[in-house]
């Protein structure tokens, strides 16, 4: 069984959940992929 996780293409700033926890509370979402998790 191979996972395919060169082909997923997560983005590397959110590490592909979307958003970024913030230090004081909350969440934004990650500029970087517009929210998707993924590369664009």
């Amino acid at each position: 069984m191979k996972i395919a996780t060169a082909e997923n293409k997560t983005c590397t700033y959110c590490s592909g959940k979307g958003y970024f926890q913030l230090i004081l509370g909350g969440s934004e979402t990650c500029p970087c992929c517009d929210g998707t998790g993924k590369k664009k």
